[in-house]
């Protein structure tokens, strides 16, 4: 790694840490500096904002997640509707060891002026995992589980769903209804998109899983206690 490529990674993981013990809005730029004892002209030499580190953060977290589906995708012993669900489910926004990160996604991203961060999530979410996504469309045809005429575009297509998916319900967990409310809501949402990809896919109905609903009830618990 270059010097300045391991500096830039230093910031992140200070302001990704800080962020989750002081809160995002209580975290100052003086605050990094003074972990790393790093001058202010070291700091803007990488970044612009705070802002700007949310976004590289994020940037990363969906790197990661590609990571892991590729893993998942490899581990995966069952057929191609089992893989697509274990790589969506590695994936996924909400998992349990995600709850710090979901958290301060909500109180910026969702409760405050962050569509761009947002629309930059999603699109880092279709970057970063497109390949692994091309993987499974073309396991499922050769299976005869799925059809496309368009299999190595149909994937950016899948992503943008699963991307948007997650967005409305973490919109939904940012939103001041009740948990029950909140949690009827987010299954109407699985229903619709899970219905939505099985028919693009022509994949067997009801096998999809794009979110497991123990996991968003969970996250939703984690959120309120924070």
């Amino acid at each position: 790694m270059k010097k300045g490529d391991d500096m830039r990674a230093k910031i992140l993981d200070a302001a990704e840490s800080l962020f989750y013990q002081k809160g995002y809005e209580a975290t100052s730029v003086q605050d990094i500096l003074d972990v790393l004892s790093l001058s202010k002209g070291g700091f803007y030499h990488h970044f612009d904002s705070k802002l700007k580190l949310l976004e590289a953060i994020s940037e990363k977290r969906c790197q990661a997640a590609a990571r892991e589906m590729e893993e998942a995708l490899d581990k995966c012993q069952g057929d191609a509707v089992d893989a697509l669900n274990a790589m969506l489910d590695a994936g996924g926004l909400f998992k349990k060891e995600s709850s710090d990160y979901l958290s301060l996604l909500i109180r910026v991203a969702y409760r405050g002026e962050g569509g761009a961060l947002r629309e930059q999530m999603k699109k880092a979410t279709i970057r970063s995992c497109e390949a692994a996504m091309r993987r499974v469309v073309h396991r499922g045809i050769e299976e005869e589980l799925f059809y496309s005429r368009y299999p190595d575009e149909i994937g950016e297509l899948l992503l943008s769903l699963f991307a948007n998916l997650t967005d409305d319900l973490a919109e939904l967990m940012a939103s001041d209804d009740d948990s029950t409310s909140k949690l009827t809501a987010a299954l109407n949402k699985l229903n619709v998109y899970r219905h939505a990809v099985e028919l693009l896919l022509g994949a067997p109905y009801g096998r999809v899983l794009l979110y497991d609903m123990t996991q968003l009830y969970e996250a939703e618990a984690a959120l309120n206690r924070a």
